[in-house]
């Protein structure tokens, strides 16, 4: 019963450890990016045991670990039960990556990049030779991948995330700038370049940052535009873009958003 019990409980962390490894393993260059999701999908989505019934890997090894421990626990197994029951919350804890992913897979569009400015967006310049499976320009009236309506990359965007608009400050380039780059390095954001922004009337200024993500090391570009619009005014454009994936679960925009209501704090 003993050794019956602590078997179920490495299955059950055997089961979560692909979950465990896929974000450090693309982070650490051991796998890419792709290889990473799979591994998760493989152990998180249903697959067919018997007689059509489908059931998920991971959540059945930890459903299984977590009965086999209570049981052990119950005829006095503590040892074994403990472990089970532990296996359990892991595989289970492990098991909140997948189905958070799902969500914000269903709840966002098919898109990898967010901008203020549809006509002229912030250009990507200094990353724009960097590393990356999506192209620095702008693809804002590409189709959405998976729609047969036809709907833009532009349209999804208004569509999904209609606040995102560029910001008026009553404020000269000066302290906009000021402001803005340290609400990047708050951020935890890694600047790229700074300085004066070309094709600006009236002069500019752009900030040309790089967001890591935590768990897989993913980059996104992030790029901040100063406009003078009048004596003590300035426009900001911002543009946020995955350098890999087709869609970013609505990280870009989230990072907009944490943007602006962070500057509007700061300014």
């Amino acid at each position: 019963m003993r050794i019956g019990i602590r078997i179920i409980a490495l299955l059950a962390l055997a089961a979560a450890l692909p979950i465990l490894l896929a974000g450090p393993g693309v982070r650490l260059g051991f796998w890419d990016y792709g290889l990473g999701l799979k591994m998760i999908r493989e152990v998180s989505a249903p697959k067919e045991i018997f007689g059509g019934l489908s059931l998920p890997p991971l959540f059945t090894a930890a459903g299984v670990s977590l009965i086999a421990g209570l049981a052990g626990l119950f005829m006095k197994q503590a040892r074994a039960g403990l472990l089970a029951v532990l296996a359990a919350l892991v595989a289970f804890g492990a098991g909140a990556v997948p189905l958070k992913m799902k969500a914000a897979f269903e709840g966002n569009p098919f898109i990898h990049e967010v901008t203020t400015d549809f006509d002229n967006p912030p250009a990507i310049v200094a990353a724009a030779d960097l590393p990356r499976k999506n192209p620095p320009d702008y693809r804002g009236a590409d189709p959405v991948p998976q729609r047969e309506d036809g709907q833009t990359v532009a349209d999804a965007q208004r569509e999904a995330f209609p606040d995102i608009q560029p910001m008026m400050v009553e404020a000269d380039m000066k302290m906009t700038a000021d402001a803005a780059h340290a609400t990047v390095k708050s951020m935890g954001m890694t600047i790229l370049a700074e300085g004066p922004a070309d094709n600006v009337a009236g002069g500019g200024w752009r900030i040309e940052a790089v967001a890591t993500s935590f768990w897989f090391g993913f980059k996104d570009d992030f790029i901040i535009r100063l406009t003078p619009v009048g004596k003590g005014m300035t426009r900001i454009d911002i543009r946020s873009k995955s350098r890999v994936g087709g869609s970013d679960l609505g990280a870009n925009a989230a990072r907009v958003r944490e943007f602006t209501k962070r500057f509007k704090e700061r300014i």
